[in-house]
């Protein structure tokens, strides 16, 4: 008996070849489901990229880190072309939005701010405005493109690793190695 697609799982999704779905459609509410999960296993996602507020249940699309209901009204008062804003438990996610989530993260994004000398939590108007925050997402964005070529496939749960291993792993390479992660954080021409 064949599974409705909207109920597998991602492994189930790559298994029966559907791995690969388009960038621009809808994610099932299972698959957004755990994905967050999967996220949440992360310390760093479990405090909000803008404060200190546990338990975040919105995210930024733009910058795919997750922060509370406070820290998310500002982004929004920012305006979309600044930071878009979704609930990770209500709204409707696209799979290219969900792999900016699932690549970005609240280590990753910390480990960006912080290598670039700025403070991770200062005030959210002037740190989103940023030359580092554009930097920042211009480097998810890359990501981001990949993992539409590649679809499930590209995300760390699909790896048999999990997010949290995947951006610790990530961060540690950075800062083994500060000359590369520099040279990453170049903007290409």
């Amino acid at each position: 008996r064949k599974k409705a697609m909207s109920t597998m799982t991602i492994a189930e999704l790559i298994a029966s070849g559907k791995g690969k779905p388009d960038p621009d459609a809808e994610v099932p509410q299972a698959i957004r489901d755990e994905i967050f999960n999967e996220l949440k296993k992360n310390p760093a996602n479990r405090t909000c990229f803008d404060c200190t507020a546990k338990n975040p249940t919105w995210a930024s699309v733009t910058f795919g880190t997750q922060m509370c209901l406070d820290c998310s009204g500002i982004h929004r008062r920012l305006g979309v072309h600044v930071s878009f804003c979704r609930s990770v438990l209500m709204d409707k996610w696209t799979y290219r939005q969900i792999y900016r989530a699932a690549l970005g993260g609240n280590a990753r994004a910390r480990e960006h701010w912080k290598r670039c000398g700025v403070d991770p939590y200062q005030k959210i108007e002037s740190k989103y405005s940023s030359n580092t925050a554009q930097q920042y997402k211009r480097l998810l964005e890359k990501d981001v493109a990949d993992a539409c070529s590649r679809g499930l496939t590209a995300l760390p749960m699909a790896q048999g690793g999990s997010a949290a291993a995947a951006n610790a792993s990530a961060a540690a390479t950075a800062s083994a190695d500060p000359f590369a992660a520099y040279l990453n954080g170049i903007s290409q021409p």
